[in-house]
């Protein structure tokens, strides 16, 4: 059976005094050092994004010519359209979409079998405003394509395998999202909670290295055996450059970089039962841990330890050094056409708005017998505020007797349905009920809490 990648454990800290720097450079010295042959073969990338199961094929002979000397490449076009039918923000219509190219290259084949290594890149243009901001005003994105439209690089590593293929390191540029915190079967959903958690999302710097926003790190992925696998990696925990305004437009095109500022660190250990997957039922469970090593605002406390919301405040938030959290992802399959997951997220809520999040879900595939290859999901997913921000939004009615308390968290749930028309073409009818959009946390768009909203919305994907 084909191992699935994993992630990593190289401790680096990324800070102003550049050792990220000389420790990415004895990484890779390391690697070539140690670095193993192998038989080459040919390698389609994360998710097959390289296959040439698509709609122009062997792209007349190119596809085959390039597969000689290792290389591959993907094409992918992905477009939604949404509709807000009640509730929100307002009512109305949005669109939104994802361009993908992608690169492969198998260095085995490449250089005929001196080196085993593989490289990979992706970049991609996005397009639309999507439903979220302008139509439902929810913290969880409704969709997981929605971002500033840009035209951005993506990822851009080098994995190397070691000792058989028991160590696999990996160093470049990527989002923590790629390989962390995942459970397969979230992949059918389109809110974007389903893949990052929120609490990070909401709490990290820019949104964390999440996309749109990838960035450098490190990483190493040890399989001890085929029921364990402990994954680690570290990254540049804000990807975007200091300034004001949009973080997705102050890293425009992804090519920051940044090697220089803060870190935050992912380790996971993976549980694969061998009596499940004997009896043709794979299930994954994973416990995680993650450390950020910034500077984290109080939701409710100045420096001098008063409330914020109090008029004699200095208004200065009090902080703290690093931020912390755990979690927890199920992926089982429960019938040989589907199964369930799981995931669950908490953090300390004296330096987070969000403390808590929790998703789960089932998946069918061949719900119609007719239709063996399309996937019916349904599921939901929530964000909690934590009680030291709803602190603050009581304590502001206290002194002030206006605005509203926040609510304890935001709800979505989603049906959705993939009709997979073709090996390379792809349609998603999607339903999704949001309660408590925003949570009540006042913005420019909603000064004041929002009704429960009711959206549907379609996706296309094509691959080229």
């Amino acid at each position: 059976m084909r191992r699935a990648e994993h992630a990593l454990a190289a401790l680096l800290r990324a800070d102003r005094s550049g050792p990220a720097r000389a420790a990415l450079l004895t990484l890779v010295v390391l690697v070539f050092a140690m670095s193993t042959t192998g038989q080459a073969q040919q390698w389609l990338g994360p998710g097959d994004v390289c296959s040439a199961d698509t709609l122009l094929g062997d792209w007349g002979g190119l596809r085959s010519r390039l597969a000689k000397y290792g290389v591959g490449f993907g094409l992918q076009e992905q477009t939604e359209l949404w509709a807000n039918l009640a509730g929100g923000i307002k009512q109305g219509v949005e669109y939104d979409g994802l361009t993908t190219a992608s690169l492969c290259i198998d260095m085995a084949a490449a250089t005929k079998d001196r080196w085993n290594a593989r490289i990979f890149a992706s970049g991609f243009q996005v397009y639309g405003p999507g439903p979220s901001i302008p139509l439902v005003g929810a913290l969880q994105l409704l969709s997981g394509l929605e971002a500033t439209p840009s035209t951005k690089l993506y990822d851009l590593w080098l994995e190397q395998p070691l000792f058989g293929g028991k160590l696999l390191v990996r160093f470049g540029q990527e989002g923590a999202n790629d390989e962390f915190m995942l459970a397969p079967y979230t992949t059918l959903f389109l809110n974007s909670s389903f893949g990052f958690p929120p609490v990070l999302a909401l709490d990290l710097p820019s949104g964390g290295p999440n996309y749109p926003l990838a960035s450098p790190f490190v990483r190493v992925d040890w399989l001890p055996n085929d029921q364990l696998t402990l994954v680690s990696a570290v990254f540049t925990d804000d990807p975007a450059p200091p300034g004001e305004g949009d973080p997705q437009l102050r890293d425009r095109h992804g090519t920051a970089f940044r090697l220089n500022d803060h870190a935050i660190g992912f380790a996971e250990l993976w549980y694969s039962p061998a009596f499940l997957t004997d009896q043709k039922l794979p299930g994954t469970y994973k416990l995680g841990i993650w450390v950020a090593t910034g500077q984290f605002a109080d939701p409710l406390r100045d420096t001098n330890g008063q409330s914020l919301a109090d008029p004699t405040s200095n208004g200065v938030a009090l902080t703290h050094s690093g931020d912390h959290g755990f979690y927890v992802v199920a992926n089982q399959a429960l019938w040989s056409e589907g199964g369930v997951f799981l995931q669950f997220m908490h953090a300390p809520d004296n330096r987070n708005l969000s403390d808590l999040s929790i998703a789960g879900g089932v998946n069918l595939t061949g719900l119609i017998p007719s239709r063996p290859n399309d996937q019916a999901g349904l599921a939901f997913t929530y964000v909690g505020i934590g009680a030291a921000a709803r602190r603050f939004s009581q304590e502001v009615i206290a002194f002030t007797g206006f605005g509203s308390p926040y609510a304890r968290g935001e709800t979505a749930i989603e049906a959705v349905y993939q009709v997979q028309l073709k090996k390379w073409l792809s349609l998603q009818p999607d339903l999704q009920y949001v309660i408590n959009p925003g949570a009540g946390i006042p913005t420019q768009q909603a000064p004041a809490p929002l009704k429960n909203a009711l959206v549907v919305g379609l996706r296309l994907t094509v691959n080229f």
